[in-house]
């Protein structure tokens, strides 16, 4: 009789701790699925773009805001610019990006082939929000061919596309910079990354 009391208690006791553990499984399902659902709904602007490929037009903007690169003056021995893109550079490297883009426009006119004029120049343009005139002068700065602002130009000419919705030529841009070991490689295939293949 002992016996058969004790094996009912035991039964008892498994089949309670049973029910007691599906519960718990059945809540746990129920509150992943919830946590996912509200997961969907607050993704930040930073994270990873989903999976599909689709990258929206707010983050295609994000992507392509930058801060002006700096500039390091050339040695009085080498700096064979005209006075103008020394004025304009001093405007620049007090981040006087409107004030410097006269100067550098009279600098381009007086040294045409002048890559650091027409660098400098696009990137005060794109910076104070004159993007079609940005990119012109960025693609002419790369037309001239000196690997010291080419990759540079390449990269803020991709930030310019970008901003104007030409996606595939922001991709081509970046891949030329990538391609080669430059300053601008890891930041290309950073910005490279964060744009779904263009369609």
């Amino acid at each position: 009789m002992a016996g058969k009391l004790g094996r009912r208690f035991w039964f008892g006791l498994y089949g309670f701790t049973a029910l007691i553990l599906t519960i718990a499984v059945v809540v746990f399902a129920w509150l992943a699925s919830q946590s996912r659902k509200e997961a969907g709904e607050g993704r930040t602007a930073s994270a990873p773009a989903p999976p599909t490929g689709h990258v929206s037009e707010d983050r295609y903007r994000l992507i392509a805001q930058f801060v002006p690169p700096s500039y390091v003056p050339e040695s009085p021995a080498r700096n064979d610019a005209p006075s103008e893109f020394n004025d304009a550079m001093k405007r620049y490297q007090g981040a006087d990006y409107s004030g410097a883009i006269v100067p550098l426009r009279a600098a381009v006119k007086k040294a045409p082939a002048l890559p650091a004029a027409h660098y400098f120049l696009g990137i005060c343009l794109l910076a104070t929000g004159q993007r079609d005139a940005g990119i012109s002068e960025l693609r002419a700065a790369i037309e001239l061919g000196d690997a010291r602002y080419s990759n540079g130009a390449r990269f803020y000419l991709a930030k310019g596309l970008l901003r104007a919705g030409d996606i595939r030529g922001a991709r081509n841009e970046l891949q030329q910079v990538v391609s080669t070991d430059n300053d601008y490689r890891q930041l290309g295939q950073v910005m490279l990354s964060q744009i779904a293949p263009a369609r």
